[in-house]
């Protein structure tokens, strides 16, 4: 469990708290291995706030390993993710894991520039969403 943690924190670049079933629990993690994986396969990731149950998004990240060739002898169960059992829930994110592009260290000037237009695309997005929700005066 301890290594397949520090190979989800290098391929995602996160850092995860040591029990990994907790950090597995919302799904978010999962969505984004999925989109290392198979880019755009979770087109939309909420980021529940911690009083929400999101289990319901690790369940909907089941149906998205399908498309991802994940074979159905390693996909987790319903059952699984909402009982918090983590044996299925890690047997397919090793897989997941297994199926990523091998890691690349990125130059400086690469990562710099991917920081850009990641800062870029959020500021456009907040102020589409400021200019929506403004008052029009």
């Amino acid at each position: 469990v301890e290594q397949l943690r520090k190979n989800i924190e290098a391929r995602l670049k996160v850092s995860l708290p040591s029990d990994l079933g907790a950090a597995l629990t919302d799904g978010v993690v999962l969505c984004h291995l999925a989109n290392h994986v198979r880019p755009r396969s979770v087109p939309s990731i909420h980021v529940p706030s911690p009083a929400v149950v999101s289990k319901v998004l690790m369940c909907a990240l089941l149906f998205r390993c399908a498309p991802l060739t994940v074979p159905s002898d390693h996909l987790c169960s319903v059952g699984d993710v909402l009982e918090g059992k983590g044996g299925g829930v890690y047997a397919t994110v090793e897989v997941l894991l297994s199926m990523a592009p091998p890691l690349v260290s990125l130059s400086p000037q690469v990562q710099l520039a991917g920081f850009a237009l990641f800062y870029l695309s959020v500021m456009s997005v907040l102020c589409a969403i400021y200019v929506h929700l403004a008052p029009h005066v």
